[in-house]
């Protein structure tokens, strides 16, 4: 059986879960490209051995890569010899994560900031590993993790854009359908949606049901049951108000398990004989979230009848200021929210209020000094005892989702 080479870049947490679920599987190639060579090799190695306890043989290969300027060359020469045909980019300097582990009254202050303000931290490596694919291997396919919401239109503006991203908006489905079918009375799997929205749309809706600010604008909710559709039978707030509810779930590094299965539907479909239904945040460069059709190594927009493309990418702007980011330019600069900076201010003496795609990696440099200092400062605040994890060890340049 010919196998798919399926590259993974970025060694972090949800790699490793991409991989735990993935590698019984058998079904491709595994590359795992980080620039930390001795746990990359660790990694693939915990991989092999455990998908041998199920008597299955992976082939698994380790790479150093490190998505700086100076490396571009380097990594499309590593591409050149991987020839991978699908890449899965779970690189980011600092993980959306990290801020978790702050106290609870600091996290709670800093999230006000949504997460459009730490574009930087997920845009710099992308562009990087953009840059050497579309020198080495231009005909792979691109699945974006990091930030894909933003990060995806962004590059698409300067020629680079990944094919499509994961999470998101595809981390909303399982919810929404068991929460249509629990109030319908019937059973998930009779439940079909179609959502659009944006990162910001999907966090929020599992923790406060639906966002106060502007409802109706920040999603587009279709669903059938049993082939029939049903739209607007029931409240958006009542189904919306029964995910955060009924189908609260953990989050965090043990939430990721959710996102991993979501980035699962899609790259075991991609080069699938038939077209399959999924979600998925920038498709083609889109912004925020979509449904989409993989297959047959292609990636389409499946909007439901009666919902135009216009329509559908006015609703994910509309999340995508509430998220932070006000405006995209047609080169790729980006402007950032005042609200939502002035947050980063007050906190961290960050001050950004539009970045260029080249600058994204300075700018990576400053917000990720100011927070080290912010959480450095706050964990010697709070106790000299504390046993939660320091920020140097929460995953700044981790390099991983």
């Amino acid at each position: 059986m010919h196998r798919k080479k399926l590259l993974i870049v970025g060694g972090g947490n949800l790699c490793l879960q991409v991989l735990q679920i993935l590698a019984p599987r058998n079904q491709f190639e595994f590359h795992v490209a980080s620039r930390d060579s001795e746990k990359t090799t660790r990694l693939c190695n915990l991989i092999r051995l455990a998908a041998l306890q199920q008597n299955v043989t992976v082939e698994i290969h380790s790479h150093p890569m490190e998505l700086r300027e100076a490396c571009i060359s380097r990594n499309a020469e590593t591409l050149l010899k991987i020839k991978p045909d699908i890449i899965l980019n779970c690189a980011s300097l600092q993980s959306w994560r990290v801020i978790t582990q702050l106290p609870a009254e600091r996290f709670a202050a800093l999230d006000q900031a949504q997460l459009g303000p730490w574009l930087p931290m997920h845009l710099a490596p992308a562009y990087a590993l953009m840059r050497a694919v579309k020198q080495a291997c231009p005909k792979s396919l691109v699945v974006n993790a990091a930030f894909p919401d933003a990060v995806n239109p962004i590059l698409y503006k300067v020629g680079m854009a990944p094919d499509v991203g994961i999470g998101n908006i595809a981390n909303l489905i399982p919810a929404t359908r068991s929460a249509i079918a629990r109030l319908a009375d019937c059973l998930p799997k009779q439940v079909c949606a179609k959502l659009v929205g944006h990162h910001y749309f999907s966090h929020s809706v599992p923790r406060h049901g639906l966002p106060p600010q502007r409802l109706d604008a920040s999603f587009n909710l279709t669903y059938w049951i049993d082939g029939e559709e049903r739209t607007g039978e029931l409240p958006a707030e009542a189904i919306f108000g029964c995910v955060a509810r009924e189908f609260s779930r953990l989050g965090g590094v043990d939430g990721q398990y959710l996102t991993a299965m979501s980035a699962v539907t899609v790259l075991e479909n991609l080069y699938a004989d038939h077209e399959v239904r999924v979600h998925a945040p920038g498709p083609h460069g889109l912004p925020g979230g979509y449904p989409v059709k993989v297959g047959m190594g292609k990636v389409l927009l499946d909007l439901p009848y009666g919902v135009t493309r216009e329509e559908a990418i006015k609703v994910n702007e509309a999340g995508q200021r509430l998220d932070g980011i006000k405006l995209i330019r047609a080169d790729g600069s980006v402007v950032f929210g005042d609200e939502q900076m002035h947050v980063m201010q007050r906190e961290l003496g960050f001050a950004m209020n539009e970045m260029r795609v080249s600058d994204a990696a300075a700018w990576a440099e400053e917000l990720g000094s100011k927070y080290l200092a912010y959480a450095d400062a706050t964990h010697h605040h709070t106790s000299n005892h504390h046993t939660g994890v320091s920020a140097h060890d929460a995953g700044y340049r981790a390099f991983a989702c």
